[in-house]
């Protein structure tokens, strides 16, 4: 459920979805892989598809961001329980700096004019959707129980 969510959000939402500039809302999802490590699958998943839609699809796009998603997210969990599960905020700018950095270097190999001002422009996009996310998907997480 959380790959078609996050296909779905990502297509519907194309024009700010995809480039050097992105900004995708769907990764507010990303903040689940806290209370479930396997979300992170589902994220890489949806990642898959949603990337299938971007103007740069191929193997960068369909290979690297799906397994930099995977990995980001079994990071970002790794990262929380080691923390307690306290301080939440510090495993999603491990995440937000794991997908930026992948983009940066992505866009760089594709000549796209990736490098560290498409990184930090991603990494404070991804921060802000993360971070913000945060107390939503802790409520969520109370009240459904994602564990």
């Amino acid at each position: 459920m959380i790959a078609a969510l996050y296909a779905v959000l990502t297509v519907a939402l194309a024009p700010f979805s995809y480039g050097p500039l992105q900004f995708r809302i769907a990764e507010f999802l990303k903040v689940f892989v806290l209370y479930n490590p396997w979300l992170s699958i589902g994220i890489g998943i949806g990642t898959f598809f949603a990337n299938l839609s971007s103007p740069y699809v191929g193997p960068l796009e369909l290979i690297w961001m799906p397994l930099t998603d995977i990995v980001g997210g079994l990071l970002a969990w790794g990262i929380y329980r080691a923390l307690g599960e306290r301080y939440p905020v510090v495993p999603m700018l491990i995440y937000a700096l794991t997908t930026s950095a992948a983009v940066a270097l992505m866009l760089y190999l594709l000549g796209l004019g990736g490098g560290s001002i498409a990184g930090l422009a991603i990494f404070i996009s991804e921060a802000v959707i993360l971070v913000g996310a945060i107390p939503i998907a802790h409520n969520i997480n109370q009240q459904v129980d994602i564990d």
